[in-house]
């Protein structure tokens, strides 16, 4: 075995081929001998190398491990060891070759055919399994010339969560930019508006909405429909994997409407007179409902409370518009009163 462990330090620092440069650059130009004496070592270190290596060790190696066919029924909620830390038995040539391939290549470790369908098959949520029974198996997986005498760690744990599934509401992420006199003129639909959303219960209790990936649009005129995934959630799973999407885009413009003013909170006794009575209502409103706008939408009050409290000007308060308006402003936004003895 330490013989093996010189070659491996050896070849891993190179230093055969540091003499060789240094003579070659001192003493090839005047002595050819020197030469081919260095050309006899070379091949005799190789055949030593070919003989060192058909002899039989027992060596420790760390090979990097992945976990592949987990119970389908299950999810995982502890991470299983990233490598395993092997003594084997086996011919140079053989182990050799293996430590090469582990920094290429990891062990594969496959769940259920290792564990004979056990975890699958019970209700249980943790799972420990002495490494002694996966030898062999992983000896005949790695090579039929490989005897794996110990594993470490010595036991396998597998801690799974229970699954759990709910049904939540869509949510839209939507970065829309929209072109110059172009608004959205109602509500974002999703078809469906609500998903089912599968994974560890712990997970799924935390989860309130199923958001959408980042749309992005860029100077919209038109009405959009389009699909759009889910953003990825770690050991979340969505059905359907995807919803279609669409709100409208309409062209604006500009309109204004003669809005009364209503009093709230005045005593019946009292007599009060607002100046203005009537206030300008300017607003941005699509093309298509331009003609349906009247000023009896919209409610603009003032409080008597405010009388009460000695102001000079009241503050107009816009209780209700219609909701597709848009850059709503009020002329004047204060008004002056007269109390009527």
């Amino acid at each position: 075995m330490s013989t093996l462990f010189f070659i491996f330090d050896a070849v891993k620092t190179n230093w055969v081929y540091k003499v060789v440069k240094y003579l070659k650059k001192v003493y090839f130009r005047n002595d050819k001998r020197v030469a081919a004496y260095l050309i006899c070592v070379a091949i005799a270190t190789g055949f030593w190398f070919l003989n060192a290596l058909s002899k039989t060790y027992t060596v420790n190696v760390i090979a990097p491990v992945t976990y592949v066919n987990f119970p389908d029924n299950k999810t995982l909620s502890s991470r299983p060891p990233e490598q395993f830390d092997l003594k084997i038995k086996a011919h140079g040539f053989t182990i050799l070759r293996h430590r090469l391939s582990f920094l290429f290549m990891p062990l594969e470790f496959n769940v259920n055919d290792m564990t004979s369908n056990r975890m699958k098959e019970s209700r249980k949520s943790s799972f420990a399994f002495p490494s002694r029974q996966f030898l062999t198996e992983l000896s005949y997986l790695l090579s039929n010339d490989m005897e794996i005498l110990s594993m470490n760690p010595d036991t396998l744990f597998f801690k799974f969560d229970q699954m759990g599934q709910k049904r939540v509401k869509v949510k839209p992420n939507l970065k829309v930019n929209l072109k110059k006199q172009y608004q959205i003129s109602g509500d974002t639909k999703s078809i469906p508006d609500s998903v089912n959303v599968f994974g560890p219960q712990s997970a799924i209790d935390t989860i309130k909405f199923a958001y959408t990936e980042v749309l992005r649009f860029n100077d919209a005129d038109q009405p959009v429909q389009t699909t759009a995934k889910f953003s990825p959630m770690k050991e979340i799973y969505f059905e359907p994997q995807q919803v279609e999407l669409s709100f409208p885009v309409e062209e604006y413009t500009e309109a204004q409407q003669l809005v009364p003013v209503l009093l709230t909170g005045q005593p019946a006794e009292a007599k009060v007179k607002l100046f203005p009575p009537k206030v300008k209502v300017t607003f941005q409103v699509s093309l298509s409902r331009f003609s349906e706008i009247k000023s009896e939408d919209f409610k603009l009050t003032v409080s008597y409370s405010d009388i009460q409290e000695g102001k000079q000007r009241l503050k107009i308060t816009a209780e209700s518009i219609p909701a597709y308006l848009y850059s709503l402003k009020i002329s004047p936004e204060e008004l002056e009163y007269l109390i009527e003895n």
